[in-house]
């Protein structure tokens, strides 16, 4: 017994010092810049008119969701290498984590703050509909998420639901309905979540309960419905 205590001991005291890192991680970033209930933290210098104009982005799409209470949430772009790996834990090599059971701060890799712009693990610049507040905006709406329902309903969630709506609210007026079902029907790798790495057929799904059936985002939230179920509905009506 003694044995086992002078070993969980430690992990808990470093599960909570970890914990506190997670939640309050700004003495790790020097620079930064404030609009509305946005914070950005990067650990190299940007232009703060720059990173502005990305919160103020991001901010638009956020008060566009009935999930958006006017809190205030942090954004760390981290640039170092060590800084993901602390940060993202095992999940270091994505675009950018968050932690809806403990914190609304989100982390975001590397990236371009001055062209709106994430960097893939390339070093290259995500293209297409995916900007910078567009990953903010995401990773934010699974913060948002996450306080509405609570750690264990959030958990509970449906990866489509999770990760379409948090989509959803990121690409914003980008998205284009009828150009992602086409896709759908094509079967285009995009459309393929673990090929491709988009959330573009969980996007749509979403969109066609939202937009198409006029579904609200509480009843998204709570229908727990199956991807299969969500996929034979929208079939039915674009083929």
């Amino acid at each position: 017994m003694k044995r086992a205590r002078r070993i969980v001991a430690p992990l808990v005291v470093l599960l909570l010092v970890y914990g506190g890192v997670l939640c309050a991680p700004q003495p790790l970033f020097a620079w930064s810049i404030s609009s509305q209930n946005l914070t950005l933290y990067a650990d190299r210098p940007f232009a703060p008119a720059a990173g502005a104009r990305v919160l103020e982005l991001a901010q638009a799409k956020l008060t566009a969701s009935p999930l958006y209470a006017g809190e205030h949430h942090n954004v760390f772009v981290c640039s170092a290498p060590w800084r993901r790996v602390l940060l993202f834990n095992h999940n270091y090599k994505v675009g950018g984590v968050s932690y809806p059971w403990l914190t609304g701060n989100v982390f975001l890799r590397d990236a371009h703050i001055e062209d709106n712009r994430l960097l893939d693990s390339r070093g290259q610049p995500v293209s297409a509909d995916r900007s910078l507040d567009y990953f903010i905006a995401h990773e934010v709406t699974h913060a948002m998420t996450g306080r509405v329902l609570g750690a264990l309903d959030y958990a509970r969630l449906p990866e489509w639901i999770r990760e379409g709506y948090a989509d959803y609210v990121g690409k914003g007026r980008a998205f284009d309905y009828d150009a992602a079902a086409q896709l759908y029907l094509d079967r285009a790798p995009a459309m393929d979540r673990w090929r491709s790495g988009l959330y573009l057929r969980y996007h749509l799904l979403v969109a066609y309960e939202l937009d198409k059936q006029h579904w609200t985002v509480p009843r998204l939230l709570g229908s727990r419905l199956e991807q299969a179920a969500a996929e034979r509905a929208i079939e039915a009506t674009i083929r």
